[in-house]
């Protein structure tokens, strides 16, 4: 009985991804919202804005399941983080050479330490464990 209490504890390093990541999911969110409501300048078509605002709430869908997935200890958010982090890191680029240092530093900030913890010896006992139990 004294394993039940031990096995529902998460690691620190797992709930720092999962509210990372959750934090992300709404950046998108509010990137949609903002983008809805700056639709009115007549920089995009409304087709384009739609689209874009499609793909803010499809990643943010994304995020959150895969922060969910981290929690539980499933395997297969670790493949679709990577994809999103280093996208991530990659935009930050684009935000340094446009000169907006403070939004590129938050993405790579929090891209990079996603991109790290998903390696740490914490996460890999986490998914094994859980992935045992789940057997």
């Amino acid at each position: 009985m004294s394993q039940t209490p031990q096995s529902t504890q998460r690691p620190l390093l797992i709930k720092v991804v999962v509210l990372v990541v959750l934090g992300q999911a709404v950046a998108l969110l509010v990137n949609a919202v903002l983008t809805i409501v700056g639709s009115g300048s007549g920089q995009l078509p409304v087709s384009a804005i739609i689209f874009l605002v499609f793909l803010y709430l499809l990643g943010m869908v994304w995020l959150i399941a895969a922060a969910v997935g981290v929690y539980k200890g499933k395997a297969w958010p670790r493949g679709a983080l990577i994809v999103a982090e280093v996208l991530a890191v990659i935009l930050s680029f684009t935000y340094f050479q446009l000169g907006d240092i403070l939004l590129g530093s938050a993405l790579i900030f929090s891209g990079g330490v996603v991109l790290i913890l998903l390696f740490t010896p914490a996460l890999n006992n986490h998914l094994v464990q859980r992935r045992s139990h789940d057997s």
